[in-house]
C-alpha cells in the first residue's frame, strides 16, 4: 500500500468539502509514492510526535490540527514550525490532517462518551447531507436519563475523558438533565448555545471569563474540560477507522495504526501550598 492510498481513504472518510472556509485540512507534507509502513495518530505534529513516529517505524502521521493553518511564507532554520517541516522531510514522513471535516463526522462522539441520550446536532453548517441524514455541524445537545447531580457529572467527565483536572462553574448539588457538548474551542459558542438551546449545562473547551459569567447569569453550569481534553478522545475513533481500513485492504501485511503516547496536555495546574 502506498501513502497516497491511505490519504485517498482519509479524503473519502472525512470529505475535504466539509471543512470550514478558514481551515486547511488534508495533505500537509506528502511522499505519495512511498510504501506505507505505519500510521501514528495525534492531535498535533510536534518534535516529540515526529521522533515517536520514527521510533515506531511510522511514515504517516495523521493529526487533527493542521500544521499549515496560517500562511507560512518561508522556511528558516531555527524557526519552530520550519524545523518541524525539516524533520518530516528528513525522516521522509508524510503528514495528513483531518480537522473541521472530522469534527463534523464525529460530532456526536464526545456526547456519547459522557453518556448523553437523545442527542441532536448542536450547531448546523453546510446544508443537508448527501445521504439524506441530518445536517452536518458541530457538537450535540441531549439529556442525561435520569438527571445527574452536577458534582457527579464533574467526576464522570474526568473519568471518561481521562482528565487529571477540569475547570467549572456551577453548584455541586444542582441537577443536570439537558446538556450541550461542543469540543475544542467550543467555548466561543456559549452565547449562541444559550440563545438557541434550553440546557442546564455546557461542556466544552477554551471558555472565556465573560462566557462563563453569561452562562451563570442564565443559571447554566459550565464545564471547561479543555481543548486537549475534549478532542483527545476523538483520536481513538480515528485510529479505529484507519485500522479497520488497513485490516480490510488486501496486501497491507502487518501495517498498524496507533495513537501517540508522548503527546500531553500543554496545560498544568499549580496549587500553592497554603500553610
Amino acid at each position: 500500500m502506498k501513502i497516497r492510498d491511505a490519504c485517498t481513504f482519509l479524503d473519502g472518510r472525512f470529505p475535504l468539502a466539509l471543512q470550514e472556509k478558514y481551515d486547511n485540512a488534508g495533505a500537509q507534507v506528502l511522499f505519495p509514492d512511498d510504501d506505507l509502513r505505519g500510521v501514528l495518530v495525534s492531535l498535533d505534529c510536534d518534535r516529540a510526535v515526529i521522533d515517536e513516529a520514527r521510533a515506531l517505524g511510522c511514515n504517516l502521521i495523521v493529526t487533527h490540527h493542521p500544521i499549515f493553518f496560517r500562511p507560512l511564507r518561508n522556511l528558516t532554520g531555527g524557526e519552530p514550525k520550519s524545523e518541524l517541516v525539516f524533520g518530516l522531510v528528513e525522516g521522509r514522513i508524510s503528514l495528513y490532517s483531518a480537522h473541521t471535516n472530522l469534527d463534523k463526522i464525529y460530532f456526536d462522539r464526545l456526547g456519547s462518551a459522557i453518556g448523553l441520550a437523545e442527542m441532536k446536532l448542536l450547531v448546523k453548517t453546510d446544508g443537508p447531507r448527501a445521504d439524506g441524514g441530518e445536517e452536518y455541524g458541530f457538537g450535540v445537545r441531549g439529556e442525561f436519563i435520569p438527571a445527574v447531580p452536577f458534582d457527579d457529572l464533574l467526576h464522570r467527565v474526568c473519568e471518561r475523558l481521562a482528565l487529571p483536572f477540569l475547570v467549572y462553574a456551577g453548584s455541586a448539588a444542582m441537577p443536570v438533565r439537558r446538556c450541550a457538548v461542543s469540543g475544542g474551542a467550543g467555548g466561543g459558542s456559549i452565547e449562541r448555545i444559550l440563545r438557541e438551546c434550553d440546557v442546564d449545562c455546557v461542556i466544552t473547551g477554551d471558555v472565556g471569563y465573560h462566557d462563563v459569567k453569561t452562562a451563570i447569569d442564565h443559571g447554566v453550569a459550565v464545564i471547561d474540560a479543555g481543548h486537549f481534553g475534549t478532542e483527545r478522545i476523538l483520536l481513538d475513533f480515528l485510529r479505529a477507522d484507519i485500522q479497520d481500513y488497513l485490516t480490510k485492504t488486501p496486501a497491507t501485511g502487518q501495517i498498524r495504526a496507533c495513537v501517540s503516547r508522548v503527546e500531553a496536555n500543554p496545560f498544568s495546574v499549580f496549587l500553592p501550598d497554603r500553610k
